[in-house]
């Protein structure tokens, strides 16, 4: 029986994983060093690319990145001044004074390190006479090292208050010094969890050190690069054990999303992630009927009537009434993949599909492009459009007008379309903001229709026309048209990325919640991510240096 293979099936598996994942998690030093080494040399490249294009925040974010690497490398650190002050220009530009203050007291540290390091090299004359001396004792090596992870995760973190509190240095550790974060109390905490967690993997307790794990990324996401991979075995550890305890109901929709971002944390685990992968699409046709009716979607009945005026005829379901020129074929195809698009949205996004509507959705199926554009006066370009009528949570009208000579109808357009009519007025009193509604509905799309946008965010970050996360959240309406582009890849990467940090259900509660009493406070609440800025930096960090960002 599938039981006890699956079962058998993860039990060798999860053997073979523990045999060699010592192997996998302890390189040698001198691979780890060669590592380091081409990580330094990209982030120096990509820096200068963004710096020649005058894309000075992303150069600023990608040179900081590997700061704590760099062993006093002075092109580096040139670069990295340069980076600040292009930057600081831009944000004099628009005005923003405390991003400018911050960067500048970075600009100024980052000068006095310079200077500081320069008085302390030897001339060329007496550097040939000395060429057995040791290093100068105050270095830009020793100052930027402040970046620098621990490693070894047993070792006791000082208290913020037993930290040195000499001022003036950029090499001293404390609290004016933007580089420096091991004299904060989060970094404290962090590493309090971390060594607890350690501890907890060393012992087998997979579970409890993944939960720890957790809590110091939070607190401080530099404490964890030495961790990840254990992290990373902890989470596909909980996978495997919930997977074997539910051998015989639904599947969770968080498994996957967990296998994913486990692989994307440690690629060394790829051959176990796809195993389980695998596995859970077995499974999937193996329950499918059970967990459609589960899901609520019965037998469709679809009635046809017509023609009526303008030639028009109508296929009727409980929710929908799709007016169109098509065969009866055809037009009842349409009519189910509406009714199954209103289930998978309802139940992806809330867990429920809710009441039948009143009123009823109305789909307009134009012949051609310009047919639409005629009687819609949208551009032909469009593939088409939702229009609704909403009083807080009272959805008034709903109307979805579509073009079938359009290829990706069926497959993209009309599920697009269904999932903003679905989160009409299931958020909350107020509208759906359109970061939000644009990129719910386009990851209802094929995955490579959702590729094609975010594949164009290195594009608009070089071109530096992103928004900030706090700008974006609060947003209106669409924004001028030719930054139509960038908010679409940006809207869709940063609802892809809070859904994949705790599921599409914890995102829609979070709206629910951001709504009525602000974003920030949500962002608390909900993911323990504390400000606008926090979510900016870790969401950045996805997209540009980890590449994981909706590429599975």
């Amino acid at each position: 029986m599938l039981v006890m293979n699956t079962s058998k099936l993860f039990l060798a598996v999860c053997i073979g994983v523990a045999l060699t994942f010592g192997t996998l998690l302890y390189a040698a030093d001198s691979d780890a060093k060669f590592q380091k080494i081409l990580a330094v040399q990209k982030a120096l490249l990509e820096g200068q690319d963004h710096f020649k294009k005058g894309n000075y925040q992303a150069a600023v974010f990608i040179l900081e990145g590997q700061v704590e690497s760099i062993d006093g490398n002075k092109e580096y650190l040139q670069l990295l001044k340069n980076a600040y002050q292009g930057h600081i220009r831009d944000l004099q530009a628009k005005g923003l004074t405390d991003e400018i203050s911050k960067y500048e007291k970075r600009l100024q540290i980052l000068d006095s390190g310079i200077a500081s390091a320069k008085a302390t090299e030897p001339s060329p004359a007496s550097a040939k006479a000395t060429s057995t001396s040791t290093a100068p004792a105050v270095s830009i090596a020793s100052a930027i090292s402040k970046f620098a992870m621990p490693t070894k995760t047993a070792e006791q973190p000082k208290k913020p208050q037993d930290l040195p509190k000499v001022r003036g240095k950029i090499e001293d550790a404390n609290e004016d010094n933007p580089f420096s974060f091991t004299n904060t109390q989060r970094y404290y905490d962090a590493r309090l969890r971390l060594d607890q967690a350690e501890r907890e993997f060393a012992g087998k307790n997979f579970r409890l050190a993944s939960k720890l794990y957790e809590e110091a990324y939070r607190l401080e996401p530099k404490v964890m690069p030495q961790s990840v991979e254990r992290w990373a075995y902890c989470r596909l550890y909980s996978v495997v054990e919930a997977m074997n305890q539910r051998q015989n109901t639904k599947l969770d929709p968080l498994w996957e999303n967990e296998i994913r971002v486990s692989l994307s944390m440690a690629p060394q685990l790829q051959s176990f992630g796809n195993s389980l992968l695998q596995n859970i699409d077995q499974r999937k046709q193996e329950i499918g009927a059970t967990n459609q009716q589960q899901s609520g979607a019965s037998v469709v009945e679809v009635k046809h009537t017509g023609p009526y005026q303008g030639n028009w005829y109508l296929a009727e379901t409980k929710n929908f009434r799709v007016w169109h020129h098509l065969s009866q074929a055809d037009a009842t195809q349409v009519a189910k993949a509406s009714e199954a698009c209103r289930v998978e949205a309802g139940m992806k996004w809330f867990g429920s599909v809710g009441n039948d509507w009143t009123p009823i959705c109305e789909i307009y199926l134009h012949s051609t492009a310009q047919e639409y554009s005629k009687s819609t006066g949208a551009p032909t370009a469009s593939p088409g459009h939702t229009t609704l009528k909403t009083e807080g949570v009272r959805v008034l009208s709903r109307r979805i007008d579509l073009h079938t000579d359009d290829a990706n109808m069926m497959t993209g357009v009309l599920p697009h379309e269904t999932t903003h009519v679905v989160l009409a007025g299931r958020l909350g009193e107020q509208p759906v903001p359109r970061w939000a509604d644009e990129g719910m509905s386009v990851l209802s799309e094929p995955k490579n229709r959702i590729q094609k946008h975010l594949d164009n965010l290195p594009k608009h970050a070089r071109e530096n026309t992103l928004f900030h996360v706090s700008r974006l959240m609060q947003m209106s309406d669409y924004p001028e048209p030719k930054l139509v582009g960038p908010f679409y890849a940006q809207s869709v990467s940063l609802v892809d990325y809070l859904t994949r940090l705790k599921g599409p259900q914890a995102f829609s509660e979070f709206m629910k919640d951001g709504l009525k009493n602000g974003y920030e406070s949500a962002l608390s609440r909900h993911y323990a991510i504390q400000s606008y800025n926090d979510l900016n930096q870790s969401w950045w960090n996805a997209c540009f240096s980890n590449n994981t960002a909706a590429k599975n």
